[in-house]
């Protein structure tokens, strides 16, 4: 795994940009969105992880592309990121927004809205051998 692909799903524009919105370190941000991206690839792998919620949830990929997934899950998925990262309230708050303005970004509001109840959550796909 290379660790600059980690984050090659986002924008830095993006990135700074919540950072400030929400009052963090970007920083200290880019590197809670590396640990959910790493923890995602280390623990089942990507792949895995998305046939897990494929199987929980209703058609939860809104995109699929070479680089990455764009997934809807129910909050509690983030809630049990956060708990792992041991991130605070704040941060979470922070590495959530910044996948919601990625896809808000990426996709069509008609993608978004198929599921209110849900939370897009961006998965980085490793890069090929």
């Amino acid at each position: 795994m290379v660790d600059s692909d980690l984050l090659a799903a986002f924008d830095d524009e993006v990135i700074r940009a919540v950072a400030a919105e929400n009052d963090v370190e970007r920083d200290l941000l880019v590197d809670a969105l590396r640990d959910h991206q790493r923890t995602m690839r280390d623990n089942p792998g990507v792949e895995n992880l998305v046939y897990e919620w494929r199987k929980q949830f209703q058609d939860p990929v809104l995109d699929r592309t070479p680089d990455r997934y764009v997934v809807a899950v129910k909050p509690s998925v983030w809630e049990e990121f956060g708990s792992f990262l041991e991130l605070s309230d704040e941060m979470l708050g922070a590495v959530v927004a910044v996948h919601q303005e990625q896809v808000l970004r990426s996709l069509s509001e008609e993608a978004l809205t198929s599921a209110p109840e849900l939370v897009p959550l961006v998965v980085a796909r490793p890069a090929s051998d």
